[in-house]
Order: structure tokens, then C-alpha cells, then sequence
């Protein structure tokens, strides 16, 4: 149970990603004068994306539904006097949500009308969805390159995340090959986003990478996350004081409310509910398990996909053990997504010694969702910079490397808020880190945009040393305005 309850937790933190910025703005005229590489936007993970035919909206969370669910759970409890009842209807709830989006037991889509919606052409084909595209996430980057490059150099690639890597980087081959060919260019330029680093990761993996001339990582899930890897392994904790920081970060600049968490935390009362919580959670994984968590959500290839290296094989242990043989077709697909997840590093290597010019940029200094073991570490609210900067070593939130460690370490790559060592970044001279920046963070006419178009449109492979108003390490204000880090 403590999986299963760990994996939806997991779900709605990745939920996060897909929710967009309120404002919209018509887009201003493109220069006519480019004459550049097309651009290739890769997005995040998009769980609203999912439609019917009709485009309704696949995925929809309802309130009451969860309530009624969570009611019958409730007065059963109340009769049998057993909290298995809450729980029970808690999953039957979940299940019942999820399931216009489940696949079944061979990996594949539960339901044929259900897809993403996709643009397989360039955003000169949209002007309606250009015309009323937001400030914010992905669609904020869309809405930049068409004014830089016009609409019909820029391109959104959407894709159902729940295929497997290979199956999504087919997609997108197909959308590079109309890019180049209605552009006449040989390569284009990516800007990949969250679960969109997975994605061009995968890219390069199966397609090489002849088509590509520079790649834009923002926050990328190249490497997955921890709380998938936590979440498929039952490592749920409830720890008070990340849920603390958790909730103070959420406040923002609520002063009552920050004081009134301190009084709880001061009381022991935070501490009480973990303990309640992690009481709760210690049970009955296996019928959790039956009742929704393999068949509506273990199914995703493309949630496995973000499943870190070390948790792998022992998440397809726990999630199918003792069911191999109900799910063959799907447990080859999961083999095959391991072989991907398991080849990160060699493959980005290679894609920048064949000349792709790849920079990465890591978000941090906000909490996690406060639910699974590693939560306590640096992150931008939805992934660990641990894990975005490509494997920089990274202080727990709130506090800083230790005086000894800073001591010995190579200065150059020391944050100045001594947070933060680059040096053991895989690419620890292509890897930027901004403080206070959420997940994917290039909105609209912001200083943090106006940074990621230039790594993107570097002549050369651009370093820490490029750039000299974009230092290793910069802080963003409020505005997603970035300057150096002092």
C-alpha cells in the first residue's frame, strides 16, 4: 500500500508540470529576416493533454467523486471500525479518476479514442493556438521562438508519455524530418523541457544525432526522478520537518501563515501527523496494489522511463513479483525501457562529442512534494537539482555544504551561497544553476528566456565561461529576471 499510495503522490507532483500560466497575450510579428535552424520545443510530461476524439478532456480529477469515494470509505470505517475501509475507497476513487487514461496489461492505451493532442506541423498551421498561447511553462517558450524565428520555424512536439522512450522518440524523428524539410535545413535546435530531457534523450539514443545541431536541457528529467524511483520502491516517508520547509516554501511571503506552522511545528504537532501518517502507510501494499496500482498506473512505459538507474530492477520486482506471467508483452517493453534509462550518460556524451552543442540548466533552493524518502533534497518543486544538473553534489534544503568539504573542493565550481559543487556534474562546464527559479522557468519576456534562447543560439558549445552576464551560478527574482550569484 505504501507504494501504491507513494506512486499517486508521485503522479500528482508530475501533475504539477502540466499546469499553465493564466495570462495570455497575442504573440508580436516574427522577424522575416531569419534564416536560422527550425526549433523544436519538447514539453513536459502533459496528463491534461490526454483527449477523447471529441477533445474532451480524458483526465478529469472530480471532486466529488473523490468525496463520495472517500465518504463510503469513511462510514464503512466507522462500522467495521477499520481504516482499510478509508483507504479501499481512496484507491477506488483514484482508480476510478485514472482509468480513460489506464493502459492494459500489454503497455497500450486502455481505450483506442483516447490521445494527445499534437501539432505535427509547424505553428504556422495554429494561429489560433499561437494566437492564445500563456506566458508560462512550455507554451511561454513556444510563444518566444515564434516571435524570434516566426511561426514557421517553431514547432511544439506533445507526445503521449505513457509509450515507451522509443515509441516517443519515433514521433519525434517524424516531426524533425517535416521541420527540415520544409525549412530546407539540414539540422534543427531542441528545447527540451522536464520529461522533455527524458524524450530527447531517448531521441539521441535511437536516432543518433546527425539532425540536431543544439539542445537547450530546462530542468530536464534526463536522469528521472527520485520520487518515482522512491515511490515504485515504497520508500514513503513522512518527515515533519520537510513537510515544514515543504509548506514555508508554498507560503511564499504569508507571514500569519508561516507563524502559525511554526507554533504547530513548535508543539510537536507536525511530527504527530508524520507519525500517523507513516502508521497509515505501513499497510496492506499488496491489496493496493490489486486493486489499482498494476493495471491502471504500473502499465506506463513512460513512467518507468523517469525511474532512476539504482531503483529500476527492484521497482518491477515489487510493482509485478509473483505476476510475471500475467503481464509478458508489457514486462519486454519495461526490459527495453531499462535498457535506455541505463545508457544516460554514455548517450549524452556522445551526442556532445559528435558536436551537438547541449547545455543544461538546473533549478533550485524549493522543496519537494514532502511524501517520499529523498524529499529533504534541493529541487525546484518538482525535480531534484541533484538530478537535473546531472549528478552536481547538492546541499539538503536549508542548508550548505559542510566547511570541511568546501575546503577541499575546487573552488571555481563552488556556488557563492555554498549550496552547491558543479565539479561533479557529469558536464560540469555546460551545466548552469539558478536559485529561487521554479520548474521550467523560461516564461514570456523574462530574463531567464531571454537566457535560454541565448545558450540555444551560441555559435559554439556554450561553457560557464561564455557568457559573462550568465555566470555557473545566478539567482532569479520574482520577475524570472536572473542575475549573478553573489
Amino acid at each position: 500500500m505504501k507504494k501504491l499510495i507513494s506512486v499517486l503522490l508521485a503522479i500528482v507532483m508530475l501533475f504539477t508540470i502540466t499546469i499553465p500560466a493564466l495570462a495570455a497575450q497575442k504573440t508580436v510579428a516574427a522577424s522575416e529576416n531569419y534564416d536560422g535552424n527550425p526549433v523544436v520545443i519538447v514539453r513536459g510530461i502533459d496528463f491534461a493533454g490526454l483527449t477523447y476524439e471529441n477533445g474532451e478532456k480524458a483526465l478529469n480529477v472530480s471532486a466529488s467523486t473523490i468525496f463520495s469515494a472517500l465518504m463510503d470509505g469513511f462510514m464503512g470505517m466507522l462500522k467495521l471500525k477499520k481504516v482499510d475501509s478509508v483507504l479501499d475507497g481512496a484507491f477506488l476513487a483514484a482508480k476510478e479518476v485514472f482509468d480513460p487514461i489506464s493502459c492494459d496489461k500489454e503497455g497500450n492505451s486502455k481505450y483506442y479514442d483516447v490521445s494527445m493532442k499534437q501539432y505535427p506541423e509547424s505553428m504556422a498551421s495554429y494561429p489560433e493556438f499561437v494566437a492564445s498561447l500563456p506566458d508560462g511553462g512550455e507554451e511561454g517558450i513556444v510563444k518566444t521562438a515564434v516571435d524570434k524565428y516566426g511561426a514557421e520555424n517553431t514547432y511544439f512536439f506533445t507526445y503521449d508519455w505513457r509509450k515507451t522512450p522509443e515509441q516517443i522518440a519515433d514521433e519525434l524523428h517524424s516531426l524533425i524530418g517535416t521541420a527540415r524539410r520544409n525549412s530546407g535545413k539540414d539540422k534543427v535546435n531542441i528545447i527540451c523541457a522536464s520529461m522533455g530531457g527524458m524524450v530527447t534523450t531517448a531521441y539521441f539514443y535511437y536516432y543518433g544525432t546527425y539532425n540536431v545541431e543544439s539542445a537547450v536541457f530546462l530542468s530536464g528529467a534526463q536522469n528521472g526522478t527520485y520520487v518515482c524511483g522512491d515511490a515504485l520502491n515504497g520508500r514513503i516517508v513522512f518527515d515533519g520537518d520537510v513537510l515544514v520547509k515543504f509548506i514555508n516554501g508554498a507560503t511564499g511571503d504569508n507571514v500569519f501563515l508561516k507563524i502559525f506552522i511554526g507554533i504547530f511545528d513548535m508543539l510537536g504537532v507536525v511530527d504527530f501527523i508524520a507519525n500517523i501518517a507513516n502508521d497509515m502507510v505501513s499497510e496492506s501494499f499488496d491489496r493496493g496494489n490489486d486493486l489499482m496500482l498494476r493495471d491502471s498506473l504500473g502499465a506506463f512505459c513512460g513512467f518507468w522511463a523517469l525511474c532512476p538507474d539504482e531503483d529500476f530492477e527492484s521497482g518491477v520486482e515489487n510493482i509485478f513479483g509473483g505476476h510475471e506471467e500475467d503481464y509478458p508483452v508489457l514486462l519486454d517493453k519495461i526490459d527495453g525501457v531499462k535498457d535506455f534509462v541505463f545508457s544516460t550518460e554514455d548517450t549524452l556524451s556522445k551526442a556532445m562529442a559528435d558536436g551537438v552543442k547541449i547545455s543544461f540548466v538546473s533549478n533550485y533552493n524549493s522543496g519537494l512534494v514532502p511524501v517520499y524518502e529523498k524529499a529533504n533534497l534541493n529541487g525546484d518543486n518538482v525535480l531534484e537539482a541533484e538530478l537535473t544538473s546531472n549528478f552536481a553534489t547538492i546541499a539538503p534544503l536549508g542548508e550548505t555544504l559542510s566547511k570541511g568539504y568546501i575546503e577541499n573542493a575546487d573552488p571555481k565550481y563552488i556556488s557563492p551561497d555554498n549550496v552547491i559543487d558543479a565539479s561533479t556534474a557529469v558536464f560540469k562546464d555546460n551545466t548552469w544553476f539558478v536559485k529561487d527559479a521554479p520548474h521550467v522557468a523560461a516564461d514570456y519576456r523574462t530574463g531567464f528566456s531571454e537566457f535560454t534562447f541565448t545558450l540555444l543560439e551560441s555559435e559554439t558549445q556554450p561553457t560557464i565561461n561564455s557568457f559573462e552576464k550568465y555566470p555557473q551560478f545566478m539567482i532569479a527574482d520574482e520577475f524570472l529576471f536572473v542575475s549573478p550569484l553573489k
